[in-house]
């Protein structure tokens, strides 16, 4: 189905899905901001009976007024209460309940952003690291991010649409005891007025929805062009003139596909503009015969005349409302969607969940070690448990790490390295096949417990611009230790000097932190102030630092030693056959030469182990890592 085909709006905005919606949100404004929410209902009734209350006093402030007049003179005193209650219902409407409102929207807008924020924030870190490997994936978080705004707007709309039909209804009774054809005549333009509004609500999301991926793409580009990491090479190849006109061209047609839109949708409400004006002409001239009549007072007659005026208004408002209740029930859709998504992976790798639940421990000492058996994996195709999965990454691998072993992992670009070490650190869960430690599957280890065993250094890592002992110490701040929430970093859980200082020296990161102008109290980077900018490679150094702090069970290093010079990797190398003795690791590598401090190496070709065994063995073999041998040692000759 298109994206932009109305059906999908139809189902999505439907008076069911509506409904559903505002029952959900109203359960967690009733949970988060029960107070601010009746008052604003509260409000918007005193709001919307304030046209009917307004017509029904300038009835009788203007026929007292003439009927003083008639007797000879003009009692001020017969006015005055109705000139009172005029400017009292001007006053508490426009401008007294408005502010109240205001103050109790600031309210409940705060309530719903802490409240479904830290829902939202703590759903996107529960999802499986899958999610975020497909596109797809980015256009459902970000159509979902701010919950809280869109619960608060969706409830606003809400009360708009609530507001807007007691206006409606009240000034239509004013009406009635004059001409019932006059109140129905009113009532019955509405409906085409709020069918045409709904009506071009859902093209017009539809539209927009349609616009995601291009407006992604065109936002990257905006990125490319004013990001900082990317200002070397938007020099280097000359680009800014290249990308400017793309990112003009990008912007440009989307501007074209809106301008057309809304041309559609005013030449579609013109004959819907005519046709209440027409009936508000009508009325006016029917209320003039009564008059003439005398059917109605002059007081009376002054205050129908000006509450077709409202009428009319009121019915745009309703229109309005309509079409904005129905714009953001399909937001919240979104948000109910996203927050409803499956957070195990075995859901996106259409794989039955195991019979077990995780809550064993994870096994230390081991005495066994890790078993992989027959696993196969495939990256989700379209980001969805029901998606087909594209081309498998791995293919039936089967693999011993044994207890203090340290296993190299050598192959091509694109050969399954680092999908098969996320999956050893459970991050990813295969398609087929199991993984053990000691013979207790992954599945039922408690995620936390296996978190804190096993920890990884990323050719890909990420930059932490905190202090430097904060970056390094930021390793352990998930590990189980505290359950606390609060900042980034607590400040009543400073990372502890020494356990960060060792980790460092084991990195050689306190070469780093001696030239850094306080030492590991300095902030590195450029997010906090006074931060202190670093290489490639010592940012390298730091994730290094980061994955030895845990003491893991397992320690994977995925290309470790990436940014660092020849000499600074052999340093790192033997620094790592000192400090992996006796601690289980998988080193994945490019450079064949730091395989050999493993004790065995594994070939991976393809998604399969193809061989194994040590260097020695396997030049000797002369086969698939002899062939690799033989090409990198080409490169020093």
């Amino acid at each position: 189905m298109s994206r932009s085909d109305p059906e999908f709006w139809n189902r999505r905005t439907s008076a069911t899905a509506i409904w559903t919606n505002l029952r959900w949100t109203f359960v967690h404004i009733w949970a988060h901001g029960r107070a601010p929410a009746l008052g604003i209902v509260a409000v918007q009734i005193l709001l919307g009976i304030q046209p009917a209350l307004l017509i029904y006093i300038t009835q009788h402030l203007i026929d007292t007024v003439v009927a003083s007049a008639d007797a000879g003179g003009a009692s001020f005193e017969q006015a005055l209460p109705w000139l009172i209650a005029f400017g009292l219902v001007l006053l508490l409407s426009s401008d007294v309940q408005w502010q109240i409102r205001d103050a109790l929207h600031l309210r409940l807008e705060q309530n719903l952003e802490h409240a479904l924020g830290r829902r939202f924030l703590a759903k996107a870190s529960r999802l499986p690291l899958v999610f975020f490997e497909v596109s797809a994936s980015y256009d459902r978080l970000e159509r979902a991010k701010n919950p809280g705004l869109k619960l608060d707007r969706f409830f606003f709309a809400a009360m708009h649409l609530f507001q807007a039909s007691i206006r409606v209804l009240s000034i239509t009774a004013m009406f009635a005891p004059v001409s019932l054809w006059i109140s129905l005549a009113l009532l019955i333009v509405l409906v085409p007025q709020i069918r045409l509004a709904i009506e071009q609500s859902r093209r017009f999301m539809s539209f927009t929805y349609g616009q995601t991926e291009e407006m992604r793409r065109a936002s990257y580009v905006d990125r490319v062009l004013t990001g900082r990491g990317e200002q070397k090479e938007m020099r280097l190849f000359a680009l800014r003139q290249t990308l400017s006109q793309r990112w003009r061209a990008m912007r440009q047609a989307l501007r074209k596909q809106l301008w057309r839109q809304q041309q559609q949708q005013v030449r579609g409400g013109l004959p819907i503009t005519c046709l209440r004006f027409g009936v508000s002409a009508g009325v006016a001239v029917a209320l003039a015969y009564f008059l003439g009549d005398r059917l109605l007072t002059p007081g009376r007659f002054v205050a129908l005349f000006r509450g077709v005026d409202d009428m009319l208004r009121a019915g745009s408002s309703l229109g309005h409302s309509s079409r904005e209740l129905q714009n953001q029930s399909a937001e919240i859709s979104y948000v109910r969607e996203f927050l409803d998504l499956p957070e195990d992976a075995a859901a996106w790798m259409q794989r039955l969940p195991a019979d077990r639940e995780p809550t064993q421990p994870f096994p230390k000492p081991l005495r066994e070690g890790f078993a992989v058996e027959d696993v196969w994996f495939a990256y989700p195709s379209a980001g969805a448990a029901e998606a087909e999965s594209s081309r498998p990454v791995l293919r039936g691998v089967s693999l011993r790490l044994k207890p203090g072993e340290r296993v190299a992992l050598v192959g091509a670009n694109g050969a399954g390295k680092s999908t098969l070490a996320k999956l050893l650190l459970g991050l990813y869960q295969p398609a087929s096949g199991e993984i053990t430690v000691d013979g207790v599957h992954y599945d039922a280890i408690d995620p936390t417990s296996l978190a804190s065993a096993v920890s990884a250094a990323f050719q890909d890592f990420f930059n932490f611009e905190l202090t430097a002992s904060q970056s390094i110490g930021i390793g352990a701040l998930g590990s189980g230790d505290s359950d606390q929430e609060a900042d980034l970093w607590p400040a009543w859980l400073p990372p502890d000097p020494a356990v960060v200082e060792n980790a460092a020296q084991r990195a050689s990161v306190d070469v780093i932190a001696a030239r850094l102008p306080q030492g590991y109290d300095t902030p590195v980077g450029h997010v906090l102030d006074g931060g202190q900018g670093l290489s490639g490679g010592e940012w390298q150094r730091m994730a290094i630092a980061r994955a030895f702090i845990r003491q893991p069970e397992l320690l994977i290093l995925d290309e470790p030693t990436a940014a660092l010079d020849p000499m600074a990797e052999a340093e790192v190398y033997r620094q790592f056959g000192e400090l992996l003795a006796g601690r289980t690791a998988l080193l994945i590598s490019h450079r064949l030469g730091s395989a050999r401090i493993a004790d065995r190496i594994l070939v991976l070709k393809d998604g399969r182990i193809v061989e194994q065994g040590p260097h020695d063995d396997l030049v000797a073999k002369g086969g698939v890592y002899a062939a690799m041998w033989e090409e990198q040692a080409s490169w020093y000759q």
